[in-house]
């Protein structure tokens, strides 16, 4: 009789593991119950980025080298085929019992292999207070508009929280320090401290657990994460409090900058070690690292803008050794400044 149940169980672990539905079946789930019945995805291997749609009897076929790119290819059919828009604010939609049939295979192709999505900013105009679903949605929409390239900094508050914590300062501290909710974007770009904070010990548990939904559900669709890195932030009391080199980056229409910790301070490595660990702790590695340096400032004689670079390398590198780094300079201030020194 042991037997018999051990064998059931066995069979239905196996079973499920062949029955779990693919990402993007569960999109189209969530675009009309039923939906992913009426296609059928393929994920076929291939050196170019495409999607291509075909038809199998009652179904209509896509196939494509990534799941993104087969949900982009879904919603290429949607709507030159169904006469379906699925617009940024409006997911879901009814579809046909029997979907228009794709009468001649059909293929598209790009050689843009890197499709980014979101800036700092956008975080804090807009996402500061959605849940889950609104981010589920969200995700959703990148994969069927084919973005693979995703701005991910939900939650970069935890990883400060936790350095800063480390580093020795208090929580009231931290939450002079770390800003509001609708303002985050603003403290990441090392514009302004603690403006709107500070934030409740609740909210650093919902964000991690949000980032950590975000970034298995972007993964699984075959995204990469463009998690944020170091860029040479402190408080703007760490030359007292922590003993360290640093340049005063003054007021931003009149809000208090952090500081800027110089790349030839001996604990410049130290501290970006510091803070890499920590976010590897909460979110793993990224291949890309998102840092604009020095946003909205004037040219600081006391900074090495090169040797800041070259710190700032270094120690995304050590993380990991194949990572890239993601400059968007909104107006090519970062970039230009670093490539001018």
């Amino acid at each position: 009789m042991m037997m018999k149940r051990l064998l059931l169980v066995l069979f239905t672990i196996h079973f499920s593991l062949f029955t779990i539905a693919n990402p993007v079946d569960e999109l189209l789930e969530r675009i009309d119950k039923g939906a992913s019945a009426k296609f059928k995805t393929q994920l076929v291997k291939s050196d170019k980025d495409f999607f291509e749609l075909d038809q199998q009897g009652h179904k209509v076929v896509v196939r494509g080298n990534t799941w993104v790119n087969i949900a982009s290819g879904i919603n290429w059919y949607l709507k030159y085929y169904a006469g379906i828009h699925l617009s940024w604010n409006q997911m879901q939609a009814p579809l046909p019992a029997v979907l228009p049939a794709v009468s001649q295979k059909e293929r598209h192709e790009t050689d843009l292999t890197q499709r980014y999505a979101f800036n700092y900013c956008t975080f804090s105009y807009s996402m500061a207070f959605w849940d889950w679903k609104r981010w589920e949605q969200e995700i959703d929409w990148l994969a069927l508009h084919g973005v693979n390239l995703p701005l991910a900094i939900v939650g970069e508050e935890c990883v400060w929280r936790n350095m800063l914590l480390k580093l020795g300062y208090t929580e009231e501290e931290v939450g002079q320090f770390i800003a509001g909710p609708a303002f985050l974007a603003w403290w990441e770009m090392n514009n302004l401290e603690g403006w709107g904070g500070p934030l409740p010990l609740s909210w650093y548990d919902r964000q991690e657990r949000l980032q950590k939904q975000i970034l298995a559900r972007m993964k699984q669709l075959g995204m990469h994460p463009v998690l944020p890195g170091y860029c040479g932030m402190v408080p703007h009391d760490a030359k007292q409090k922590l003993n360290l080199n640093v340049a005063d980056a003054g007021l931003w229409n009149g809000f208090q900058r952090p500081a800027n910790l110089l790349p030839t301070d001996p604990r410049f490595a130290e501290i970006a070690t510091l803070y890499y660990n920590e976010l590897t702790n909460l979110f793993g590695k990224a291949d890309y690292y998102s840092m604009d340096p020095f946003h909205e400032s004037n040219d600081d004689p006391h900074i090495n803008y090169a040797k800041a670079g070259e710190a700032m390398m270094q120690a995304m590198k050590r993380v990991n050794p194949k990572a890239v780094w993601v400059i968007q300079g909104m107006d090519g201030e970062s970039a230009s400044r670093l490539l001018r020194h």
